[in-house]
């Protein structure tokens, strides 16, 4: 008999919540993503006849117990539901600091769910990121020597995650090294065995390629909490499957809304990752034109707000796609981190402001032209964009790249909407993205 939900996470920002749950969608999931916690009415009218939900928390680098007492009320509304496997997501290039905030939404889901051991899987091979020994790499480079040792909120300069989750967790933490994954799934559960009878309770594990990949998702399958990035998106459908637990033809739909093909569409960088500002200027190189708001304008409150709708209005309206952005360069990033200083703001409330004033720039151009669709890269910035549309909930489809898939707004604003984290993506994804949304694959 086929479960009614079977799947239910929590992930700590809206692009790793669609991250997940695009891997989901690609395995023939019906997937939904809800990116504010509705009333418990809401969310089993959203979720009917979703075998997953996904939950967009944003609790990356907001304060370690307040994204604990997230974790726990997410995990109440999600519980309703009964879902057979519950994960808590976070970042393969595991973004957090000493004091956390992975290891807290963990403590928050053991404790919840009153569980006593759990994994925890930081890789996803299909995007380069990998696990050995405990140590995380990115595309063959250690995580500290990565772009993301430069990132604004989460610079990444310990490497080895064994340690660095240890010291977010009150739990203890241990290895389930590559040579125990490569011993098959029977070889792994025994291994957790032996940890588990040693005291450990969080098991971060190795992983290098596709097959340890499998052999790992094989091993945790009767697990009620696991934790990691969205690679169990990608293996656990094929075993739910052999299960019956969810059926065998499931099929996604990939034509989520009736497109508006006389506008343009609307591509929102706040991300300053390398793969995003190449994004960008491969956007800007095939004609496409881009407007730089400037991140010490947003941040002081000087911005123009009425020439620039005016502008981005009248280009959508004749169908031109537009890029606007606050990218900058890490010199750029200091100089905005040195004013937020100035003002007694700590680099976690600065990048808030700026998403949120990007965020009210975009409302106004959406409520003043309608687009055909709306790609958002960066985490913080798509948290913010999300939640001032109030888009409430995204039916998901398939991906246009690993990790990224398109979806269609049941909020306030209706449309087709992209949300990729800073990191994901090729040169050309936001040209990928706008074909995917008018329809061409």
């Amino acid at each position: 008999m086929t479960a009614d939900l079977v799947f239910g996470a929590i992930a700590d920002d809206d692009t790793g919540a669609s991250d997940l749950a695009g891997m989901l969608a690609e395995q023939g999931v019906r997937t939904l993503l809800v990116l504010d916690l509705p009333d418990v009415d809401q969310f089993v009218e959203w979720s009917h006849g979703y075998a997953a939900v996904v939950m967009a928390e944003r609790t990356r680098n907001i304060a370690a117990g307040l994204a604990a007492q997230c974790t726990h009320e997410a995990l109440q509304l999600l519980t309703k539901r009964q879902p057979r496997v519950i994960q808590i997501k976070y970042c393969s290039t595991f973004d957090s600091t000493t004091e956390g905030n992975i290891g807290q939404t963990i403590d928050a889901a053991m404790d919840e769910l009153n569980e006593i051991f759990t994994v925890a899987l930081p890789a996803l091979p299909v995007n380069g990121r990998t696990t050995y020994q405990g140590y995380q790499f990115v595309h063959e480079q250690l995580l500290s020597d990565s772009p993301m040792r430069d990132h604004p909120l989460t610079p990444m300069t310990n490497p080895n995650l064994v340690d660095l989750l240890g010291r977010q967790t009150r739990r203890r933490v241990g290895l389930a090294s590559y040579r125990e994954v490569e011993r098959g799934p029977d070889g792994l559960k025994q291994c957790f065995d032996v940890l588990r009878e040693r005291g450990v309770e969080i098991a971060l594990t190795d992983c290098v390629d596709d097959d340890q990949l499998e052999t790992i998702c094989r091993a945790v399958a009767d697990m009620r909490l696991i934790t990691g990035s969205s690679a169990f998106g990608m293996k656990l459908p094929a075993i739910w499957r052999e299960r019956g637990w969810i059926k065998q033809n499931d099929e996604i739909d990939d034509a989520l809304v009736e497109i508006n093909m006389n506008v343009g569409t609307l591509v929102v960088a706040g991300s300053c990752s390398l793969a995003t500002r190449q994004q960008n200027e491969s956007l800007t190189a095939s004609g496409v034109p881009a407007y730089h708001v400037d991140a010490v304008g947003l941040l002081e409150g000087e911005h123009d707000t009425r020439g620039l709708v005016k502008e981005l209005s009248r280009r959508l309206a004749s169908g031109e796609h537009c890029l606007l952005t606050t990218s900058g360069t890490p010199d750029q990033v200091n100089l905005v981190q040195e004013l937020a200083r100035s003002k007694r703001l700590n680099i976690s409330e600065a990048g808030e402001l700026i998403a949120s004033r990007l965020a009210d720039l975009v409302l106004k151009v959406l409520e003043a032209q309608p687009v055909r669709g709306l790609v958002i890269a960066g985490g913080e910035t798509s948290g913010a964009v999300c939640r001032r549309l109030d888009l409430g909930a995204l039916r998901v489809g398939r991906n246009i790249e690993p990790g990224v898939p398109l979806c269609f707004s049941l909020g306030n604003f209706r449309l087709p909407v992209v949300l990729k984290s800073g990191n994901f993506g090729g040169a050309d994804f936001y040209t990928k993205a706008i074909r995917v949304i008018s329809g061409n694959k």
